[in-house]
């Protein structure tokens, strides 16, 4: 369910956080003070630093902090990996010739 609108955006002050970036809470939306600055948010484990631009005004902190990490199978990796080298082999022979 969404925020109220005569509430107003929600927002978390920013605190200073290792010299030009500021820690900000995921929770929190983007203000249009914000743009142009870095904050560090946290994604469970360490801080990424998010650079705020103008199209990420009114969306929430978190979003632009992924917290789990993509699963990447051995056996698509080795696949991706043989069509990679197939391709570079065909593109040597192609240049040879």
């Amino acid at each position: 369910m969404a925020r109220s609108v005569w509430k107003g955006p929600f927002a978390d002050p920013l605190v200073p956080f290792k010299g030009a970036t500021v820690l900000g809470t995921r929770r929190s939306m983007i203000l249009p003070e914000w743009v142009g600055t870095t904050i560090a948010v946290h994604n469970g484990k360490s801080y990424l630093g998010v650079t705020v631009g103008e199209e990420m005004i009114g969306h929430r902190l978190g979003e632009f902090a992924p917290t789990r990490q993509p699963t990447i199978h051995k056996a698509v990796l080795a696949r991706n990996k043989a069509a990679a080298a197939a391709a570079a082999a065909a593109r040597r022979r192609k240049a040879a010739s």
